[in-house]
């Protein structure tokens, strides 16, 4: 996380610069859809390779986009979502995200605030792009979910002097200087210069929250994780709509690996 704090390891001591990485608790998501602020975990950065001004904005964001390529969209993501409830019995895989990028500036905001302490005026519109994607299995089972999913959530950013300058208390200039983007960088964020703007991606991974007992209610799901958590539902044959907390504009669409033994109904839970 960037702060305003004397620097403290050697590298950054020798670019005199009043700043550092502090490594934080850990971390949650941000829910598309949601505002939730999340903290940034990082480490200090003990040498990170310095950017070279050598890329476009065009061919910095073919980069940032490699590996993240969605192939063929659900037929399910083409349509809104509606809650139906249904049999949640058995194992589900992750098929498809439905709204997996979002460009929301207040989501936009909330992220580079939270994570990266940016500057909420000078940085404004810094934070370009969300990103998240589900991969992995949801298992109900005798009463119990079981959540061994993954979120891969990726932030591209566009970090100019003034946002910088802003955020860590340095004097401003006409552009970013190669030392300064390299100073963000660390395990989850990289970062090269594209027209005198640090062009960063961050990436991060989280395990699956929604593991613990569970109780159908109405047309959602109640589980009793940390925190007690309500997910909307609909199972549609062998897949289910799933979307993720309430208020969520994401929606995970999963297949179904294993059926529950005939008879198998899913806990009720109590009002």
């Amino acid at each position: 996380m960037l702060r305003r704090l004397a620097a403290t390891s050697p590298m950054l001591a020798s670019l005199g610069l009043g700043f550092a990485f502090v490594a934080c608790g850990s971390a949650s998501p941000i829910d598309i859809g949601t505002d939730r602020g999340i903290v940034f975990d990082a480490e200090d950065i003990e040498a990170p390779v310095e950017p070279e001004e050598k890329l476009t904005p065009a061919e910095f964001d073919s980069f940032l986009d490699a590996g993240w390529e969605r192939g063929e969209i659900s037929p399910y993501c083409t349509r809104s979502f509606e809650a139906c409830g249904g049999l949640l019995a058995g194992t589900w895989e992750v098929e498809d995200n439905c709204n997996p990028t979002t460009r929301n500036l207040e989501v936009l905001q909330g992220w580079g605030q939270a994570r990266m302490a940016l500057d909420e005026t000078a940085c404004w519109n810094a934070v370009q792009r969300l990103t998240s994607s589900w991969s992995g299995q949801l298992k109900f089972e005798n009463g119990k979910a079981y959540d061994t999913r993954q979120l891969q959530q990726k932030a591209d950013m566009q970090l100019t002097s003034t946002c910088l300058s802003a955020t860590l208390g340095i004097h401003p200039t006409d552009s970013v200087a190669p030392k300064i983007c390299s100073t963000i960088q660390d395990e989850s964020t990289t970062c090269a210069l594209a027209g005198g703007v640090c062009m960063c991606s961050n990436r991060t991974t989280f395990g699956g929250g929604a593991s613990g007992v569970y109780g159908v209610l109405g047309l959602s799901v109640v589980i009793e994780s940390q925190p007690r958590t309500e997910y909307e539902y609909c199972v549609d044959g062998d897949r289910l709509l799933w979307r993720e907390q309430e208020g969520s504009l994401r929606q995970v669409v999963l297949k179904r690996t294993v059926a529950p033994p005939p008879g198998t109904m899913d806990p009720i839970q109590p009002h």
